[in-house]
């Protein structure tokens, strides 16, 4: 971006900041484009990366009275950016160990070699997680698909992160023993 968009931008924070939404769309049309590639080249999925492009222009105004006046604002919006990135991979990350776990114990238990569909895995592990006790459901539900830290999810549970990781450890050895 050159300086004289990065000046103009950066303009536009007071207005933001005071809830001006029609500066808050200049700068959504200016920089969206942007910030989609961001997510794309590192997703390589469009509607993934449609959805945290969304995702960081909500936030941005959520979070719009927090926003400082002596940094660019295209530098602010890619810090949001990159933390919705780095949760999204968590994400994706604790998903994928859930369903490894999943087809590990499947194959287990029926002596096959083939993979299951997707389908099917993901309808196993919601089941095996359905059964789960609710205080550890509501635990691997925000750690597995909302990809919040222990510590977040102590916070909002109001538990310590040791009971957290305890939960945690006791719902993959249900998921595993289930079969699911």
């Amino acid at each position: 971006m050159r300086n004289d968009q990065q000046n103009s931008l950066s303009l536009k924070i007071p207005a933001i900041k005071s809830g001006i939404h029609d500066a808050f769309i200049e700068v959504y049309h200016e920089m969206h484009v942007k910030v989609f590639r961001f997510f794309l080249k590192r997703v390589l999925l469009h509607d993934t990366a449609k959805d945290l492009t969304q995702q960081c222009f909500i936030r941005l105004w959520q979070f719009r009275h927090t926003l400082s006046e002596e940094h660019p604002l295209e530098k602010q919006v890619f810090i949001i950016a990159r933390s919705l990135l780095i949760n999204h991979l968590k994400q994706a990350s604790t998903q994928k160990r859930l369903q490894s776990i999943h087809s590990r114990s499947l194959l287990t238990e029926t002596g096959q070699t083939g993979e299951s569909t997707h389908f099917e895995l993901s309808n196993a592990v919601n089941a095996a997680i359905a059964t789960l006790p609710p205080i550890r459901k509501r635990v691997i539900i925000l750690k597995a698909f909302h990809g919040c830290s222990n510590k977040e999810i102590a916070q909002q549970m109001k538990i310590s992160v040791k009971t957290v990781e305890d939960h945690i450890t006791k719902a993959f050895r249900h998921i595993r023993q289930v079969g699911a």
